[in-house]
């Protein structure tokens, strides 16, 4: 059985960014993981923020029938201020317990959270070790902050890799919905509305419906696996 792994930095993150390729990977016979490193909420976690954290991480997941998820909990924003040696470790321990085929990681944006969690991602995921039968490593697109970059100074997200989720599109805005303490009221990036939005402009540089988009990082083999 092949293997999906997503690590996001926040509850959310891997619903904007790769809910589509989730269903997608779970339809073709994939077992799929979600790794959240953070919470949405900064210092103090309450046991409160907390439990609302991990309550609708745990709705979106089933939606997104994910298999396994684990949470380190990590306050937002405090990344920068965890041992470096001590995250790649505990991440690079559930790459081997997991052995995925795909890890799908963020796109080194805006966000500092996603940076940190972008650099120890491209660390645990070198092709040696428990590592180096990982086909494919794949940055996701996570509006908001993908856009905030500063065009040609800072990384800018062009895909090379484009999913259909043309029959999948429903089940992930039906995820996002569940982050209530996150979701937006209005129709930002950060939207129900806003996910068909990006899917269909994706999709039409492709002639799909709607895709779902990511930049391959390393690819072992051009087989098309979905």
């Amino acid at each position: 059985m092949k293997k999906l792994l997503v690590i996001s930095p926040h509850p959310d993150d891997e619903v904007l960014g790769a809910g589509g390729i989730l269903l997608k990977a779970k339809k073709n016979g994939y077992k799929t993981k979600v790794l959240t490193i953070s919470t949405n909420f900064p210092e103090p976690i309450t046991k409160e923020r907390l439990n609302i954290s991990l309550r609708e991480s745990t709705k979106a997941h089933k939606i997104l029938k994910v298999d396994k998820s684990v949470y380190f909990n990590i306050p937002t924003l405090t990344l920068s201020k965890q041992p470096v040696p001590v995250l790649t470790s505990k991440i690079s321990k559930e790459i081997s317990n997991f052995k995925p085929d795909v890890v799908i990681i963020p796109f080194p944006d805006r966000h500092q959270d996603h940076k940190i969690v972008f650099d120890l991602c491209m660390t645990v995921t070198r092709p040696k070790g428990d590592a180096k039968n990982i086909k494919i490593v794949a940055c996701m697109e996570v509006p908001s902050a993908t856009y905030y970059s500063a065009p040609s100074i800072e990384p800018n997200f062009y895909p090379n890799w484009n999913i259909d989720i043309s029959t999948l599109i429903k089940q992930k805005a039906n995820a996002l919905t569940k982050y209530k303490s996150t979701l937006s009221k209005s129709e930002d990036a950060r939207s129900s509305k806003s996910i068909f939005s990006l899917a269909s402009f994706r999709g039409s540089q492709v002639n799909f419906k709607y895709a779902e988009s990511f930049y391959i990082v390393r690819m072992q083999s051009k087989e098309n696996i979905f």
